[in-house]
């Protein structure tokens, strides 16, 4: 086992002069971090535990955390603001990236919109102490950076470990990317849409969010107009028509009853909805998935914003 003091050893040392040994060490010191790893999957830490690096803070210093993720590695700091942030943004809407102790900052939109953070002194017992954190993984633009949101005052002389902002930034590009390429796949191998010109099909790309549905789910019913328009990654859907049938009862009489008659299936690479969307026309027939299936889909209101 890695002792400590060798762990701080390798932070010390620039990520470029380090060994693939001690990146290797490093990443496994910040899976040992909550506030990362509830948020962060190994990849990513393991991405990110190439960028960090420790930095010494004399006492009396301000830390000013606008542009990376911190953790205190030795001493004691003091919060100058009340003011408290969520750390990281998902890919599809913000996430609260709510630390698992009261020492992280969040930031609030009154905030952002103040022209001075309230400062105060707070107790001992808000003090950041060794394994706490501050700061943001989100790269602050320059007009909102030079507010000094997240900064704090070391009572001690300080150690303190930097995940800069920008190497989560690229974390979340590459992520993009990736999504992109995997919803241009998709598409693609869709019947329809094989001929359809790249440009066009990156137009549709921007519209699309990810959904799973669970097994036995009634995706639209027939005589409706669907939400939306779906393009099926996993799993599969089954097609019944809507037929009205008469049942004989023991009394002779003859009762009207409705059943669903399957059709057929939807399958992984197919799409379904375009008629129905852009022509505002109900579907003919109900679709429910068999299995959990997860696509891509793009709302109704986005096709009609787009």
């Amino acid at each position: 086992m890695v002792s400590e003091f060798v762990i701080f050893f390798f932070f010390f040392l620039r990520p470029i002069h380090r060994t693939p040994y001690e990146h290797k060490t490093v990443w496994k010191f910040l899976k040992t971090i909550p506030d990362l790893t509830s948020q962060l999957n190994d990849k990513h830490l393991k991405t990110l535990s190439k960028t960090v690096f420790s930095e010494t803070w004399l006492k009396g210093s301000t830390v000013v955390a606008n542009d990376g993720f911190y953790v205190i590695l030795k001493g004691l700091a003091r919060p100058q603001t009340n003011v408290y942030k969520n750390l990281i943004e998902g890919s599809d809407s913000p996430v609260s990236f709510i630390p698992q102790s009261f020492h992280s900052f969040i930031w609030s939109e009154e905030f952002k919109n103040s022209t001075l953070a309230e400062m105060y002194l707070p107790s001992y017992d808000s003090m950041l102490s060794k394994w706490s954190t501050f700061g943001t993984l989100e790269v602050i633009p320059e007009i909102d950076s030079e507010t000094q949101m997240f900064s704090v005052v070391t009572e001690d002389d300080c150690e303190i470990l930097k995940i800069p902002a920008k190497g989560y930034a690229k974390i979340k590009e590459e992520k993009i990317k990736l999504e992109n390429m995997q919803k241009l796949k998709l598409i693609r191998m869709c019947p329809y849409y094989e001929e359809w010109p790249t440009l066009s099909i990156y137009e549709l790309i921007a519209l699309l969010k990810w959904k799973k549905f669970p097994p036995g789910h009634v995706i639209v019913e027939s005589g409706n107009i669907i939400s939306f328009v779906g393009y099926i990654n996993s799993g599969c859907c089954n097609i019944y028509r809507s037929i009205i049938g008469l049942v004989k009862l023991q009394s002779n009489k003859v009762k009207r009853s409705q059943k669903l008659v399957y059709m057929g299936k939807l399958k992984e690479k197919e799409s379904f909805g375009e008629i129905s969307v852009l022509l505002q026309v109900p579907f003919t027939c109900t679709v429910i998935t068999e299995k959990e299936v997860e696509m891509a889909i793009i709302e109704d209101k986005d096709v009609f914003d787009a």
